[in-house]
């Protein structure tokens, strides 16, 4: 279950990416060879690309690769480094849980009773990709802000995380 929590935003991504490419093929294929385009792909594709950016996000925060600006930080002794990275993920987990969580939802009920032009898709489906794709980054912060607790932890008693498991 542990597994399959940390790697759904890459199954989604994946499955996102995947859907994106083979529907604007095909598009290109039936509009150039066929002279007879699908007019949802364009529709489609761009709901699967919100969906991909916000699965991305949370991606992103589980290899933590979103962008820091770290020269000056690095440079600092030890203890104020751990501090400052503790911080950090701390308040990117605040931001994540108030804006992403909070505005995503009240932005995805707003959605609901609207609807897509040519698909007739209610928003809510694509707009729910924002407080889902935030669960999941939080989800990871909680990860790694648990993993380096255990670790800081394991350190002050002088035990070896790698003999330890």
């Amino acid at each position: 279950m542990k597994t399959m929590i940390t790697k759904l935003d890459d199954y989604l991504g994946v499955a996102a990416l995947s859907g994106i490419i083979i529907l604007i093929s095909v598009n290109v294929f039936c509009r150039f060879v066929l002279n007879n385009p699908i007019t949802w792909t364009e529709e489609a594709s761009l709901a699967l690309f919100i969906w991909l950016t916000f699965i991305g996000i949370s991606s992103g925060v589980k290899q933590n690769s979103h962008i820091g600006i770290d020269y000056f930080v690095r440079k600092l002794p030890e203890p104020w480094y751990t501090r400052i990275q503790l911080f950090r993920l701390v308040f990117i987990l605040l931001v994540t849980v108030v804006v992403f969580i909070f505005w995503g939802l009240q932005f995805a009920i707003h959605g609901m009773a609207k609807v897509t032009p040519v698909l007739g898709l209610s928003y809510i489906v694509i707009n729910i990709a924002v407080p889902i794709g935030s669960l999941l980054a939080i989800i990871h912060l909680m990860r790694i802000l648990i993993r380096r607790d255990r670790a800081y932890i394991m350190q002050e008693r002088g035990i070896d995380e790698w003999n330890s498991q």
